[in-house]
């Protein structure tokens, strides 16, 4: 009866221990931005989990890393890349088998108002969004240099403040 009592308290115990370095919330939070890819990937055919990429701005640093369990969650990231969203996620301790401790729970788009594209929008609308997302782009990669960054950014206020005002569309 003894040894009974031992293994299960050393069981419950693990499972106690496992639950909390890999599914205990640390933290929770949202994060607002473009997503830029989710793709389900893993070296194991049994441990291929959905990990993804969101663009909160200009530079590396505003680059934001993450995984997705929930198939349902995934499949609608996956449905919807390109565009500004709103993520909900939730942190753990380790995120293994996920590539990240930051798991996403849910989503919503960016703007509530505007619902998810259906596909008809006008080759306007898609042509000012692509030109949107190339010149945050181009932002983006003179950030890393924040001296030549700060010099364009002068240079453009001078000559367009058309073009100027773009820069703050593109921290939206």
């Amino acid at each position: 009866m003894k040894p009974i009592l031992i293994i299960t308290g050393l069981l419950l115990i693990g499972y106690l221990t496992i639950w909390a370095l890999f599914d205990f919330n640390i933290s929770t939070g949202k994060r607002v931005g473009n997503l830029v890819k989710i793709s389900k990937k893993g070296k194991f055919i049994f441990l291929k989990t959905w990990e993804g990429t969101l663009d909160e701005g200009s530079g590396d640093k505003l680059t934001y890393y993450f995984s997705v369990k929930n198939e349902k969650v995934a499949q609608e990231l996956f449905s919807y890349q390109g565009k500004q969203v709103t993520l909900y996620y939730e942190q753990h301790f380790f995120g293994w088998p996920r590539e990240t401790t930051y798991d996403v729970v849910a989503w919503t788009p960016k703007d509530q108002n505007v619902a998810p594209s259906n596909g008809s929008s006008s080759f306007d609308e898609l042509v000012s969004e692509v030109s949107r997302t190339l010149f945050c782009s181009f932002l983006g990669a003179l950030y890393k240099d924040k001296e030549l960054y700060n010099k364009v950014k002068e240079f453009i206020k001078v000559e367009n403040m058309y073009v100027y005002k773009q820069y703050d569309k593109c921290n939206r």
